[in-house]
């Protein structure tokens, strides 16, 4: 018995030995010894979709003013382009007061780019209200009640009236009280262009404010290039197209008769296919869009825009596109010899609608 205890004793000691117990796996025993918290995931419906990121007032706003204009402006406007569809309309804010409740800008309806025409432009009025922006355009009767109650730190008071006399359609003087926009007693060429437009270049290229008025930039975010838009206070507007080296005064400044506006170029950054040359375009609008040119006084001169040409007439004398037009300044047009002069000035309605080719005007 002895000798099997023994015997049995010396067994275990030998298998200890020979063959030790397993050991612990070095990757578990890392895991279990720098164990850290388990980091709890969240869950993907809690994570914010784009459509959940807050918006800017400022880019809610843009996107209720593209919306409005397309509404209200696009019958027009897609008339006016020859086309079915338009580009989202070119939103700039001018102004916001500090609650960010009132806003005042321009917005420009980009002409296809095939095409070289006046973009079609405007200003608005914005208020939020419980249930989001109230946009209105100028021209409506909501602009000229916003208007009425905008502050003053979006529409100064000395800007208020010009604005409220643009947006009222009114008749239009045919003697419009401006001068050609360049220097006085020089000649620009008169260039062909489209209809409601007149393009012009000549001289240093310095285009200069045909009159008194309110000015605006739209549609550009390159410095120095753009629309001009300016306003005068007998509520017709000036645009000017195509320029370059823009003046930096601020939206709503003030400008004068003969005032710096910028020189003629070749850019049309608001839209439109590639300038053929050097000009600016010129054209008149009040609140409802371009107007026809045909029979308007400015700088001296009746211009002419029939459905064969475009032309200019003083006193019996006619120039044709390509031909050099003297800008005489703001007087009255000479009336053709044998006609009474009228006892003041006549005033009518210059439609702002396409000169169509079956028109009276195309005998002419």
């Amino acid at each position: 018995m002895v000798v099997i205890v023994v015997g049995l004793a010396l067994a275990a000691i030998v298998e200890q030995v020979v063959m030790p117990p397993p050991a612990r796996h070095p990757v578990a025993e890392r895991r279990r010894v720098h164990a850290t918290p388990t980091r709890t995931r969240r869950p993907v419906s809690a994570r914010p979709s784009p459509s959940r990121i807050p918006v800017s007032p400022a880019t809610q706003l843009s996107r209720k003013v593209e919306k409005v204009v397309l509404a209200e402006r696009s019958p027009v406007v897609r008339r006016n382009y020859g086309v079915d569809t338009l580009k989202a309309p070119i939103v700039r804010l001018s102004r916001m007061d500090r609650r960010d409740s009132w806003a005042f800008g321009t917005e420009t309806i980009p002409p296809p780019s095939d095409m070289t025409v006046m973009p079609e432009s405007s200003v608005f009025l914005a208020q939020m209200t419980q249930t989001g922006w109230e946009v209105a355009l100028a021209g409506t009767p909501a602009f000229a009640a916003l208007l009425k109650k905008a502050p003053a730190t979006v529409v100064p008071d000395a800007e208020r009236p010009v604005l409220a006399k643009f947006s009222t359609a009114a008749d239009t003087p045919l003697d419009t009280g401006l001068m050609l926009p360049w220097g006085i007693g020089q000649s620009w060429s008169l260039l062909a262009s489209d209809k409601g437009v007149s393009g012009f270049d000549g001289g240093d290229g310095r285009v200069l404010a045909a009159g008194d008025g309110r000015i605006y930039r739209l549609c550009s975010s390159t410095p120095g290039h753009g629309l001009v838009l300016l306003i005068h206070p007998n509520g017709l507007a000036s645009e000017y197209y195509q320029l370059s080296d823009v003046t930096r005064v601020r939206d709503g400044s003030l400008v004068k008769r003969g005032d710096y506006l910028g020189r003629t170029g070749t850019e049309q950054p608001c839209g439109g296919g590639e300038a053929p040359q050097r000009m600016v375009r010129f054209a008149l609008s009040d609140a409802n869009g371009p107007m026809r040119l045909d029979r308007l006084q400015i700088g001296g001169w009746t211009l002419r825009e029939t459905a064969a040409a475009t032309f200019a007439e003083r006193a019996g004398v006619r120039v044709d596109a390509d031909n050099p037009l003297l800008n005489f300044g703001a007087m009255p047009t000479p009336a053709p010899s044998g006609s009474p002069s009228p006892s003041g000035t006549p005033s009518v309605r210059v439609p702002n609608v396409p000169l169509p080719g079956g028109s009276p005007d195309a005998r002419l």
